[in-house]
């Protein structure tokens, strides 16, 4: 019996779906841009609900159509499963496949790539495109569908997204240990970052102090920023390297953060959708670590950068 959702308006809708633009969806579908949106409406007619709306002239999903986004895209990855599994005789054979990850800038480079690069250097045909994005829509870029996995800094409070706790971001307050400081000037990512605000609040009795503003968007040229004397700035200390030209501001607690992995739920998980999530949870605490030679943090930090959520549990399990 054929389904309903035929394969031609299922593919087309997630094709607009992923562009979110009639004329480059139709261009890769090689079909006409009336053609299209003549699928796309008699695969909204077969649901009975809308599934694209357009919104400040830019196509949004609609709740339905995120739901079939995201059956569309585990459909795509089971399918691919099932033929490796069936051309390669086994399932617990080499894994492959593509998957898509968002994080902030600072866990990128540090901890996404270092961890995932066990998983791809084991698994050759093994895929992935990583994004940076801002804190505050990398939830929104997973809800959309436009990412299957992504860490963040806050729990995801939308219904059907796993939180699966990480560890403990530690960030300190630094300056340049060899040009003299701009000690009014601190340094963000752009004027929506409120990272340095944060910090100070978290404080005890600690007040925002005067601040004027510089902003940076890569953490890496950030620190570098520093280094040179431009201001100071509030970074995660895993990232502090002995050969940087910066130190700890001392007087100053870490500012603590928790950090989430993120992803839908589901009622299947392919092998490789598993895979990444292992990995992550795995490898994210021995990666967040600092080395601490010719890095005065004996009144910043306590522990390393990211204390892992498994150590914590260990600590509190019950001796046996």
């Amino acid at each position: 019996m054929r389904s309903p959702l035929s394969s031609p308006l299922l593919e087309s809708f997630l094709v607009l779906a992923r562009e979110l633009n009639f004329s480059r969806a139709a261009d890769l579908l090689h079909i006409t841009q009336p053609a299209l949106t003549k699928r796309i409406q008699n695969l909204e007619a077969l649901l009975g609900q809308p599934l694209l709306i357009r919104q400040y002239g830019a196509l949004e999903l609609t709740e339905p159509g995120r739901i079939l986004q995201r059956y569309g895209a585990a459909l795509e990855h089971q399918e691919h499963e099932l033929l490796q599994s069936l051309v390669g005789g086994s399932r617990s054979g080499p894994l492959a496949g593509f998957f898509r990850f968002v994080t902030y800038s600072s866990a990128l480079r540090s901890v996404v790539l270092p961890a995932l690069a066990h998983l791809m250097r084991d698994h050759p045909k093994v895929m992935c495109q990583l994004f940076k994005a801002e804190v505050e829509v990398l939830h929104d870029m997973l809800i959309d569908g436009k990412v299957d996995f992504c860490i963040s800094l806050s729990e995801c409070e939308r219904a059907g997204i796993e939180n699966v706790p990480l560890g403990v971001e530690r960030d300190v307050l630094i300056e340049s240990s060899r040009h003299t400081n701009r000690e009014t000037c601190y340094i963000d990512h752009d004027p929506r970052d409120n990272f340095t605000e944060k910090f100070f609040l978290s404080q005890t009795g600690s007040t925002v102090p005067r601040m004027e503003r510089s902003y940076f968007d890569d953490i890496y040229g950030l620190i570098d920023a520093v280094g040179e004397g431009l201001g100071r700035a509030v970074v995660p200390v895993h990232l502090l390297d002995p050969s940087m030209p910066v130190r700890v501001v001392p007087g100053f607690r870490p500012y603590e953060v928790p950090v989430f992995l993120h992803y839908h739920r589901q009622p299947y998980y392919t092998r490789l959708h598993q895979a990444v999530i292992d990995t992550l949870t795995t490898h994210s605490e021995s990666l967040m670590t600092v080395n601490r030679v010719g890095l005065d943090l004996a009144t910043a930090v306590a522990d390393d950068a990211l204390v892992g959520a498994k150590r914590r549990r260990r600590q509190r399990a019950p001796q046996v």
